[in-house]
């Protein structure tokens, strides 16, 4: 059972990363062109996104098992409580931007891109750093 939670876990992490990475992309060069995403990059930003957050859902689904099986939550160490603050504010941060941007596509304000682009950035920041406690975690 672990071994699966593992190779979910993994993938999450591979699904997650891509589709972070991607949208970091395409966020880029909308910006320099200083228009509105065309409809297609849009979409595909869109789908980018709900491809992450459905990614660090799954990727939690499987971590809190994985850490009951290991006893992390008993003697995982500094790295490891660290690592679930950069997580859990991951958690937080990427639903938050998702209900933003849905808001604004149902109607709503649109969102502030410079607000946009430093929750992005800090996102980004958040996932690497729990990927490298997770290193020093698991060691």
């Amino acid at each position: 059972m672990f071994e699966l939670l593992k190779i979910i876990h993994m993938f999450c992490l591979l699904g997650g990363g891509a589709a972070m990475l991607g949208n970091a992309v395409l966020m880029r060069l909308v910006m320099r062109s200083g228009q509105p995403p065309a409809p297609m990059v849009g979409r595909a930003m869109e789908i980018l996104g709900k491809l992450g957050l459905g990614a660090i859902i799954f990727f939690w689904l499987t971590g809190v098992p994985m850490a009951v099986m290991l006893g992390s939550f008993a003697d995982g160490g500094w790295a490891f409580w660290a690592k679930l603050v950069a997580a859990a504010a991951v958690l937080g941060l990427v639903p938050y931007m998702t209900w933003l941007n849905q808001r604004a596509k149902s109607g709503g304000p649109k969102p502030d891109p410079a607000l946009m682009r430093r929750l992005a950035m800090l996102t980004r920041v958040l996932v690497g750093l729990a990927i490298i406690l997770a290193v020093i975690a698991f060691d």
